[in-house]
C-alpha cells in the first residue's frame, strides 16, 4: 500500500500530509473580521471574544485592564508591572496576528479561521 500524497491543483507540487485538511475543519468566522478586531482592538481582546474563544478573550482583557489600573496608580513599582503588562499583552496580540495571517489561528471550536479559498481545491 502507497500512502496517497496530494499535491497542489495547478503545478503538482505535493502538498506535506497534515496541510490538507478537510471542509468542515473550517471557520465560518469571517477571516476580514477576525484580522481587524485583531489589528485595532487586539491588546482588548476583542478578536478571542469574536472567535470564541472566551477564556482567553478575559485573559486578555484582563491583562489590559489591570495594566491600566497600574498606570493610573501613582505607585512607580506599579507603574512598572503595568508596562510589562501591557508589552506581555502586545506582544501576545502580535503573535495571535501572525497565527491568523498564516491560518494557524483556530476558533472556539478549533476549526481554522482561513480566508475565502485557503487550502480549498
Amino acid at each position: 500500500m502507497a500512502d496517497t500524497v496530494t499535491g497542489c491543483g495547478r503545478c503538482g507540487f505535493p502538498a506535506p500530509i497534515n496541510s490538507v485538511r478537510p471542509q468542515a475543519e473550517f471557520s465560518d468566522k469571517s477571516f476580514g473580521a477576525a484580522v481587524a478586531l485583531c489589528g485595532i482592538f487586539g491588546t482588548v481582546g476583542l478578536h478571542h471574544f469574536y472567535l470564541g474563544n472566551i477564556v482567553h478573550g478575559v485573559f486578555d482583557l484582563g491583562l489590559f485592564v489591570g495594566s491600566i489600573v497600574c498606570f493610573f496608580s501613582g505607585d512607580p513599582s506599579l507603574q512598572m508591572l503595568g508596562l510589562i503588562l501591557i508589552l506581555m499583552d502586545a506582544l501576545h496580540t502580535l503573535f495571535v496576528f501572525y497565527k491568523l495571517i498564516v491560518a494557524q489561528q483556530l476558533d472556539g471550536a478549533g476549526r481554522l479561521v482561513t480566508y475565502p479559498g485557503q487550502f480549498r481545491s
